[in-house]
């Protein structure tokens, strides 16, 4: 049988494409692998602390003088104006003493009256009292004055200390705890209520001495309290000039910038400090860093799909991204995991 060119071609053909079906069944493919393509975006440093509701004003009120108290009209929770009257202690003794002071001005009082009529009376004589006689009456007069000034003083001091024993609110606030009874035997050292001002509270938080440098008044916040999903902003106001040596802490305080009301004291809180924001950054998830002696170093794919590895710069802080400062640039593509390729490596990146 005579074979034509045109059935030799398409044997041909077939020859060929089973061939290279063979090549390609025997060379390995490229396997794929998990990338992050490096771009610039906004970045932030965030330092997440937990925080506690700090009343903006808070004192303990103790008396100014012991003894027992016959008046407690308040009790825990209740509100209380500015220079509302809060306790009062037995005030006795020094309500005799007024008494007695009061009378002793009095009898003062006449005595000095007496007196000036005996310098009218010797004055009005004229040529008939001596000049001694007038002046004898005229001291007299002067130190039935002074005499007169001073009780009056002494009813004043008596009164002040009276007044010593009613205990006033020193600002408008919430009374946080009494841990006192009407009828007790109080001393200087008896805490009588503890008052706090919760119109607007502020939040007290402690920073690790490796951050604390970092954190400057003026900075911004978010606040989040219990049970509620929308963050409050906030700033910082206070920023505590020393490190506890037992902690190892700085204490900063914050000022929330929406006024809260009543908010328990001592509540706790998360709290986020925003240290720094950049609106261009290279960004890598802390886990595709590899630790190095150096540093840190990550895994790349190049355009033809090699794997190599780089070593990097970034800035350390406690989160899950960090921002690199050396060795990428915009485009690159970064292995998600540094463990799922080696270098020298020929892989097909994905995102």
């Amino acid at each position: 049988m005579k074979v034509t060119r045109y059935q030799i071609i398409p044997a041909i053909l077939l020859t060929l494409g089973a061939a290279a079906g063979g090549y390609w069944a025997l060379t390995p493919r490229a396997r794929s692998v998990a990338t992050l393509m490096i771009e610039p975006a906004p970045a932030s440093r965030v330092l997440a602390v937990n925080g506690r509701i700090r009343p903006r004003l808070q004192v303990d009120i103790r008396p100014a003088l012991g003894g027992t108290l016959v008046a407690l009209p308040f009790d825990v929770g209740d509100r209380v104006g500015a220079g509302a009257m809060i306790a009062r202690i037995d005030d006795g003794p020094e309500r005799a003493a007024i008494a007695e002071a009061e009378a002793a001005v009095g009898a003062q009082q006449a005595a000095l009256a007496q007196a000036r009529r005996d310098l009218a009376r010797f004055e009005a004589l004229g040529q008939f009292a001596t000049r001694r006689e007038v002046e004898q009456r005229r001291l007299a007069v002067e130190e039935g004055a002074r005499e007169l000034s001073r009780r009056r003083a002494t009813v004043l001091q008596v009164r002040e200390q009276r007044d010593r024993r009613t205990l006033r609110a020193p600002f408008a606030g919430i009374i946080l705890e009494r841990p006192v009874d009407p009828g007790q035997t109080v001393g200087l050292d008896t805490i009588i209520y503890r008052l706090a001002d919760l119109a607007q509270p502020e939040v007290t938080v402690e920073v690790d001495e490796l951050y604390a440098a970092e954190v400057r008044p003026g900075m911004a916040a978010q606040v989040s309290l219990p049970g509620q999903s929308r963050p409050r902003s906030a700033r910082v106001v206070h920023v505590e000039p020393r490190v506890d040596p037992a902690t190892g802490a700085c204490d900063v305080r914050l000022q929330l910038v929406e006024p809260l009301d009543d908010v328990p004291a001592g509540l706790t809180v998360s709290v986020n400090l925003l240290i720094e924001r950049r609106d261009r950054a290279l960004s890598v998830p802390r886990s595709a860093l590899i630790p190095a002696a150096d540093g840190a170093r990550v895994r790349v794919v190049g355009a033809d799909g090699l794997v190599a590895e780089r070593a990097i710069a970034f800035v350390d802080w406690p989160a899950e991204s960090v921002i690199v400062t050396r060795g990428l640039r915009p485009g690159d593509r970064v292995l998600a995991d540094p463990d799922s390729a080696s270098p020298g490596e020929t892989v097909r990146a994905t995102p």
